[in-house]
């Protein structure tokens, strides 16, 4: 009888506190890993005949998705979203993957060219306390809690820089272009500072400077890839511009590093400002940010992640202040919860 083998992986989900979209034009970001997993659990049972067929059962059960692929189906799956990917590099029109599960026959195809895939069943379970579409990383978490239980099932080693570049690749699918941020942030799963091309400092900070809220604004009717085209349509040449989201990223940094709670609220603030200059706010998040501001005017919030060109609702936005707006975000539907930072630093792989 064969033996079944059983794998599981944990990431975190991430935030980047200053320099979405500014990141993509030499711009420093600083990003952080935050308490809320996504886990992919592998179960794998080889046969023992290579005749018999490889085939994946993906599970998905926070959207709803249980699907049984064999081999051809991944492989002509794969070749399809490959061959529509240059077209779409050059319009970002919508989004690429059409469902939840070709994110992960990406990553095993990823490894597969690598390491081949073992004939056998293979039984493929992600779950997450992550909010998905809110810019907090959801898609690089999937991913790469995904190679990582691959990686162990298979017990083969990648290295952070090797799962960097996997991931990245991959979250292109998503994304259209991926700076690398996100799975570089879940990698080092604490606070870094990250410049293109993949400069990653780890920033040793442990706390934040101020009590943090996350505050759901919903999910954005447009996508990354469709936000970071209209930036770039818009913006790209804009030198002046992105020197000053520079300007503010070392604010922000050099603020919580020496604790001038202050100078960090400012910078906060200017960022948010800088993030409706380039057109990814909608106006109702404008006004909550503002009816913030009149609550508690020592607090400081901002949108986080790529915001919204259409609709009314950006995604996460992070909050600093003593006490959560429970009431205000009752009138505007949003949701609110603590911000923690996840606790224990992990090795890749």
């Amino acid at each position: 009888m064969s033996k079944h083998f059983a794998h599981s992986h944990q990431v975190a989900a991430k935030l980047i506190l200053c320099g979405e979209h500014a990141v993509l034009y030499g711009v420093p970001a600083l990003s952080l890993a935050i308490k809320l997993p996504t886990e992919c659990t592998i179960d794998f049972l080889p046969v023992e005949d290579p005749k018999q067929p490889l085939t994946f059962r993906i599970l998905l059960p926070d959207v709803n998705i249980d699907c049984l692929l064999g081999e051809t189906q991944w492989i002509e799956r794969i070749a399809e979203l490959e061959s529509r990917y240059p077209i779409w590099q050059q319009d970002r029109d919508g989004a690429l993957l059409q469902s939840p599960e070709e994110l992960i026959l990406l990553c095993l195809m990823e490894v597969h060219r690598q390491h081949p895939l073992p004939k056998g069943h293979w039984r493929i379970q992600l779950q997450s306390d992550n909010l998905i579409g809110r810019g907090m990383g959801s898609s690089a978490a999937v991913i790469l809690a995904t190679l990582g239980a691959v990686a162990k099932t298979l017990q083969v080693h990648f290295n952070k820089a090797q799962l960097l570049r996997m991931a990245t690749a991959v979250e292109h699918y998503q994304h259209g272009r991926s700076s690398g941020l996100d799975p570089a942030t879940l990698l080092e799963n604490t606070v870094i500072e990250y410049q293109l091309p993949a400069q990653i400092r780890p920033l040793g900070l442990k706390q934040l400077p101020m009590q943090a809220w996350l505050i759901d604004s919903g999910q954005a009717q447009s996508t990354t890839a469709e936000c970071v085209q209209q930036v770039r349509q818009n913006f790209a040449e804009d030198q002046a511009l992105w020197q000053h989201f520079a300007k503010v990223v070392r604010q922000i940094k050099h603020a919580w590093q020496s604790g001038n709670l202050e100078q960090f609220r400012q910078g906060i603030r200017q960022n948010q400002l800088l993030l409706e200059q380039i057109g990814v706010v909608p106006q109702p998040v404008i006004h909550f940010i503002q009816a913030l501001g009149d609550l508690a005017p020592e607090s400081c919030a901002k949108v986080c992640g790529a915001g919204s060109v259409r609709g009314n609702a950006a995604g996460i936005l992070v909050y600093f202040a003593d006490k959560a707006p429970t009431a205000l975000c009752a009138e505007y539907g949003y949701r609110c919860q603590p911000l923690d930072l996840f606790p224990n630093p992990k090795s890749p792989v």
